[in-house]
């Protein structure tokens, strides 16, 4: 790293004493609470997003909440921003403490939190150190998402109660509380109380929409944005001052019909008596002296006298200011917004050199992508990417000609690299090295291309809203509180910044539009088998897709002559036969005038908001007139109906994919998909509970009808529904406009991006129903939102018309021109002689710990009989279309520690018709405390053979029972129906 420059002032540490030592680095530390919540608090422990607030809860009263957002009055790059970086330490069993500073504009930043697990409420402290020696005005909104969805949705969570009896929170209020709408609650409840109030000087400032504009816009009524609620306080630090906020988050669980209310009046109850007497004995003197949000002459603190501050009240102690890069360069040659056209124009003109632009990527790198602010696009940088630069210098003096030659790419951490670690954003492959590059790597290499890094993803490309790897997960590139979107976060996030000149990333349902809609990138999901598969770490297999992300059309195009081509270890690819069937230069697709005389159609339930706002996919829909001005005809059409495409049901695909992956990898330390599929080293929210229990493998036979299926139906599939679409009417005047159509149009992201600390849907999905037929679709910016982020259109396609796709969207584009440039990692400043930055790389972390018990509830245990709640069954209909097919979900719970049982029987007359004993699966669990838990019985496999060989529906019994240490018992029946 570079030395710091900035504020050399040293902050001692501690902002809150620790009560036990710090425990090994673990991976998203969750505290459990007596009513049976845990809180996942996202601290510094993979996916390492280090905001200190809560990822869920287990009702999910909240879905990202307890950030801060902070705006200083002296300016910074990452003003308004959510603050992360503090390097939170989980010091069991139930608080957090800041092992590091985060500075924001001359003002150090630092946390801590505590739980009281008994009570269910959380404590967040901020400090807030004046570095400079002028005075700063501070503004402060904590807060985050309690829901999601639209005003009638079951999970939305509003506002709906204050301390004054309204739902309006004004500096009178003390606490707040949200909740969904109706009662019993599926969802807890949660209330924030944030301080003393009016009159007192220290009271709320205002509330605010904390996704939107924390410090501006008033928060929403209803609807998705009422769930994103911001508290703020608002005060000026005089130099060397430190001022402190203390919040209390209380939440509850669900509610059923018999407790309906009881869990909204006792969180009331909580966030009542918080006001009152909070609880801030454990804080230090300095800390309480510099509260600034609790007026502590009303709502004592035992043992403090808030007259003994004094005039110069005591220090608070804070831990040191994390080091950051300077943002200099030590390269003449600006890179920021280049395309690889333009790169390689300047190379070729003897204006800049590879060296000269790898070095100022590295510096970009260097300067935004890592420390306490970094966006975490990269997970491995090369080593030796200045020697690939002064390689292909030399090749250019040499006479070599290309146009990838000495161009800087990155490529997603699924893909191998022979020179570098490919870890699949997860631990389980941690220093993990090929023999050999991907197909599409050394393709790449073969163009004279600079591989520069590895790109961060989801942890098995697995998600389609986030991209949270071990290693870091990645920010938005125009809205660094956001997410970047499903698991090609990272290559889209290096390629908007301009920390690459492009990259290639992959998709298996959204992960290559998603992210380029939210970076304004362009992109193609081809046609299968138009770029190899060989070599990339499967999610789906042969439905993953490894396609490029970057900044223009005719960049996709340079990155498709290199790619394109046929390999014969990927049966897809084989089959397809790229370097025959798109012989050629894919610019010559590149054509203003494709549109003309083209039908373009679009249905209006594809451009509908899950979560019933307007703002991006009205923007996109108006864009649709674009493809009018580039000689297009708009046709609308009716959705396809359900059950137009086909489905592939068959075998474990992802299974598969990774016995094939071990097969062509014999340097792999595993043996068996169990081991990668299954492994305790997986971020804790995709472990598998009870490890791999799938079906295994497809035979032989089954994939090859799968590759049939892809390559036959799907495709043909396809192409009927743009022959023969459905009640196709002029957009304009809505007149019959019978025929086929050239192509579909879909919107990127149906919603504005949402927060980047939460574990809920991070935007409106909306997939091209095609999408999993593997046929072509291309992405392309087309505009902004309502918040100023940036939308996508893409175009789905017959099975091989890719060149087609993208020639009409470069015939967009020419009227369109709607890509824009991310003001969030601007040019850095040159240094000449400056020395060449070393890129900080991740290092690994040890796997989480063991989950702490829960605290004992204070209540005495009931008498008599445990009480003992069956719950939902989750599917009453068991289908039994195979033999593996077999099981059903049945959530209990029990009021104190019990062995749970549960149990389906048949009747006797039944059992001896298909000839199996009358109990025909079991399950049995556990239960060291109260608690609750989704227990699945599985069918037996005589069982299911038979009911898989039998006619008609056959009726059962399942039987819940408990059995508590001391002997009592008690049992629940319910009928259930199984079919074929």
């Amino acid at each position: 790293m570079h030395p710091p420059v900035r504020r050399a002032a040293a902050l001692a540490v501690s902002l809150a004493a620790a009560l036990t030592a710090a425990a090994p680095a673990g991976a998203y530390n969750i505290v459990p609470s007596s009513n049976g919540e845990s809180w996942g608090v996202q601290d510094a422990a993979a996916p390492r997003v280090d905001t200190g607030s809560v990822r869920d809860t287990t009702s999910n009263a909240l879905r990202g909440f307890g950030g801060i957002r902070v705006r200083v009055s002296t300016g910074d790059l990452r003003n308004g921003e959510l603050v992360r970086g503090f390097g939170l330490r989980f010091d069991p069993p139930e608080r957090f403490t800041s092992t590091r500073s985060v500075d924001l504009g001359g003002v150090a930043i630092a946390r801590s939190i505590r739980f009281n697990r008994t009570a269910n409420w959380g404590r967040w402290l901020d400090a807030f150190h004046n570095t400079t020696d002028a005075p700063i005005a501070v503004d402060v909104a904590f807060g985050g998402q309690t829901g999601i969805g639209n005003a009638s949705g079951s999970t939305n969570a509003p506002v709906v109660e204050t301390s004054s009896g309204d739902a309006a929170v004004t500096p009178e209020d003390s606490w707040a509380l949200s909740r969904v709408s109706t009662a019993p609650l599926a969802q807890g409840p949660s209330a924030v109380v944030f301080g003393s109030p009016d009159p007192f000087a220290g009271a709320l400032a205002r509330m605010a929409n904390f996704l939107r504009d924390p410090f501006g816009a008033a928060p929403a009524a209803s609807g998705h944005e009422a769930n994103f609620v911001g508290y703020q306080h608002s005060f000026t630090l005089q130099p060397g001052e430190t001022k402190t906020l203390a919040h209390f988050v209380v939440i509850g669980t669900s509610e059923n019909a018999s407790t309906a209310g009881t869990q909204v009046t006792a969180v009331r109850g909580a966030a009542a008596t918080l006001a009152a007497t909070p609880s801030l004995a454990d804080l230090t003197k300095a800390e309480l002296c510099a509260l600034e949000n609790w007026d502590l002459t009303a709502a004592a603190v035992p043992a403090f006298d808030p007259a003994s501050c004094g005039a110069t009240p005591p220090a608070v102690k804070l831990p040191p200011a994390a080091e950051e890069a300077p943002r200099t360069t030590g390269s003449p040659y600006d890179v920021v917004g280049k395309t690889i056209g333009q790169l390689q124009a300047d190379m070729e003109a003897g204006k800049t050199t590879s060296e000269q632009i790898t070095r100022a990527y590295l510096d970009r790198i260097a300067a935004y992508d890592v420390g306490p602010w970094g966006f975490n696009s990269y997970t491995t940088v090369a080593d030796d990417a200045l020697d690939q630069a002064k390689a292909a210098d030399a090749a250019r003096a040499a006479g070599a000609k290309g146009a990838l030659l000495g161009i800087p790419l990155a490529v997603k951490d699924l893909l191998d690299t022979k020179d570098m670690p490919t870890t699949n954003g997860s631990l389980v492959f941690e220093g993990f090295r090929s023999a050999k590059d991907a197909t599409q790597v050394a393709l790449l290499r073969e163009a004279g291309a600079i591989i520069l890094g590895k790109a961060s993803l989801e942890e098995y490309a697995l998600s389609g809203h986030y991209s949270d790897s071990a290693y870091g997960q990645v920010w938005n590139a125009f809205s660094p509180s956001k997410s970047s979107i499903a698991s090609s976060g990272g290559p889209a996030v290096a390629t908007a910044l301009s920390l690459a000149a492009g990259s290639l990333g992959s998709q298996t349902g959204d992960s290559l539009y998603g992210p380029a809609s939210a970076a304004s990138l362009y992109t193609l999901r081809g046609t299968d088998g138009v770029q190899s598969l060989t070599g990339a770490m499967p999610l789906t297999w042969l439905q993953d897709y490894v396609g490029g992300l970057t900044r223009s059309l005719p960049d996709l195009a340079d990155l498709l002559n290199a790619t394109a081509k046929t390999d014969p270890a990927d049966p897809l690819s084989k089959a397809t036969d790229p370097s025959k069937r798109f012989a050629g230069d894919w610019h010559d697709a590149l054509d203003a005038g494709a549109l003309r005389g083209k039908r373009i159609a679009y249905y209006d339930t594809a451009f509908v908001d899950p979560f019933g706002t307007t703002d991006t996919v009205g923007a996109q829909k108006a864009a649709l007139r674009y493809f009018e001005d580039a000689g297009a005809t708009l046709v609308r059409i009716d959705a396809p109906p359900n059950g137009f495409f086909p489905s592939w049901t068959t075998g474990d695909r992802a299974f598969t994919g990774w016995k094939v992956w071990i097969d062509q990898h014999p340097e792999s330390p595993y043996q068996d998909p169990r081991e990668i599929l299954g492994s305790p080293k997986r971020l804790p929210y995709r472990r598998l509970a009870n490890g791999y229990t799938g079906a295994g493998a497809m035979t032989d036979a089954q994939q090859q009808a799968y590759i049939d299926w892809r390559l036959t139906t799907a495709k043909q599939a396809i192409d009927s529904w743009l022959d023969n679409p459905p009640n196709p009417v002029d957009a304009d005047t809505g007149v019959p406009s019978p025929g086929p159509v050239d192509a579909v149009a879909f919107p990127g992201l149906r919603s504005v991006v949402s927060l980047n600390d939460g574990g809920s849907n991070a935007f409106g999905r909306g997939d091209p129903p095609t999408n999993g037929l593997g046929g072509p679709s291309v992405a392309f910016p087309a505009g902004v939102n309502g918040f100023g982020e940036p939308t996508n259109l893409q175009l789905s396609g017959r099975a091989y018309s890719d060149k087609d796709l993208l020639g009409y969207a470069y015939a967009f584009d020419a009227v369109a021109k709607q890509h824009i440039e991310p003001a969030t990692a601007p040019a850095l400043a040159y240094v000449k002689d400056a020395e060449p930055p070393v890129v900080e790389q991740s290092a690994p972390v040890a796997p989480a710990p063991a989950p702490l018990p829960a605290p004992a509830v204070p209540a005495p245990a009931p008498a008599g009989k445990p009480a003992l709640r069956s719950g939902s069954v989750a599917a009453a209909r068991v289908r039994l279309a195979t033999a593996r097919s077999r099981g059903l979900a049945v959530k209990v719970s029990t009021s104190e520690a019990a062995v749970l049982r549960a149990e389906l029987r048949l009747s006797a007359a039944a059992a001896r018709k298909l000839g199996v004993p009358r109990v025909i699966g079991s399950v049995r669990r556990t239960f060291t405390r109260a608690g609750s838990a989704t227990l699945r019985v599985k069918l037996t496999a005589r069982a299911a053979r038979a009911l898989a060989r039998s006619r008609g529906a056959v009726s059962a019994t399942l039987v819940t029972s408990a059995a508590t240490p001391d002997g009592r018992r008690s049992s629940r029946t319910r009928k259930v129906v199984l079919t074929r």
